[in-house]
């Protein structure tokens, strides 16, 4: 196991003081990467403590019980953020400006603040102030609309991807700007929106847009590229995209190479095939290829078991949990999933210590 001590991130304070999923999993990846990373709960603990939704918006990270509403807690708020390198926060401005803990107070506080402040639409513009999540941010930016069959409705994905996604630039953007605070001795404030980082994801789409035609949704398939999802004879289903020229022609070739839809014939080659002989088929011609998994077939695949890419563990109160490794992987300094169900602490003046030591 690698040393805490020389962890990429090791030394960085964060003070995590959000709630639900985006926010909180950025702080988790700062975690993952050595923060020390102090999670504020809400009087009685955060509401994700009974889910199994935990693990992924606390590991890593020690626990203080503040009651934000209160002038004490606020205090206490104050003197960590005097200590602290980034402050992670999900609040509607307006209400950090009536409890005098918005930016500019904070940043007064400590001047090499940096202050990630996450929200669905961003800080500013005419929906600044609306309520939102990582859901919201996908319809918005254009990536529900784009999900699905053609001739049927712009379907939501399976899993929270918006606030996954925003978590990740979010992080960008704080590291981005501890970079700048290097040269500078200057903190920022990092306004990550849930929506726009959606907006990278379709800007592929936008290269088939015109004024007044819009693109529009095409299932598993991509204009111009021969890729999809397809059935194999023996009840599974894989994926592939050959995206280039060369990947194209060998694998119409491949699949009999007569004139017609080159879809239909590369589905009909697949359906006569098992999942195994249609993968080492294409690997061994270099085309991409992947068996459509799901949980259980990843946490058994020999490749994700030899990178232990997915982790099987147990927690005495949530039970069995499957958790991704960090990513990306850093050959001196990698990072460690810490402990996964930290308890909630309560001695405020404990946590100063430590930090003030630091």
């Amino acid at each position: 196991m690698a040393d805490p001590a020389m962890a990429a991130l090791a030394g960085l304070r964060v003070i995590d003081m959000a709630s639900l999923y985006a926010a909180p999993f950025a702080a988790t990846i700062m975690a993952d990467f050595g923060a020390d990373v102090l999670k504020i709960e809400p009087p009685g603990g955060d509401p994700f403590r009974e889910s199994r939704m935990w693990p992924l918006v606390a590991r890593g990270k020690r626990c203080l019980e503040l009651d934000l509403r209160a002038a004490e807690g606020i205090e206490t708020l104050k003197a960590l953020v005097a200590e602290a390198d980034v402050v992670v926060e999900n609040y509607p401005a307006a209400l950090l400006r009536k409890r005098g803990i918005g930016w500019e107070v904070l940043s007064a506080i400590n001047p090499r603040l940096v202050m990630l402040s996450v929200s669905c639409f961003g800080a500013d513009g005419p929906y600044a102030d609306r309520p939102g999540s990582g859901t919201i941010g996908e319809g918005f930016g254009g990536l529900t609309w784009l999900t699905g069959e053609g001739d049927g409705p712009p379907m939501l994905p399976s899993v929270a991807l918006g606030d996954a996604v925003g978590a990740m630039s979010a992080v960008i953007g704080v590291l981005s700007a501890l970079y700048w605070r290097e040269r500078s001795g200057q903190g920022q404030q990092v306004d990550t929106s849930l929506y726009e980082p959606i907006l990278q994801i379709v800007a592929h789409a936008a290269q088939r847009w015109s004024p007044g035609d819009p693109p529009m949704r095409c299932g598993s398939k991509l204009p111009g590229v021969l890729r999809n999802v397809y059935a194999t004879g023996d009840g599974h289903f894989v994926a592939l995209s050959a995206s280039t020229a060369r990947h194209h022609a060998d694998l119409v070739a491949l699949a009999g190479g007569a004139e017609g839809d080159d879809d239909a014939r590369v589905a009909a080659w697949m359906a006569g095939r098992t999942r195994h002989e249609a993968i080492d088929a294409l690997v061994a011609r270099r085309i991409p290829i992947a068996p459509v998994n799901d949980l259980d077939a990843l946490l058994a695949d020999p490749h994700v078991r030899a990178r232990d890419s997915l982790r099987h563990v147990r927690s005495e109160r949530l039970g069995d949990l499957a958790l991704a490794a960090p990513s990306p992987r850093l050959s001196h300094t990698p990072a460690r999933i810490g402990q996964i169900d930290p308890p909630l602490g309560t001695d405020a003046d404990a946590a100063l210590a430590r930090w003030a030591a630091a």
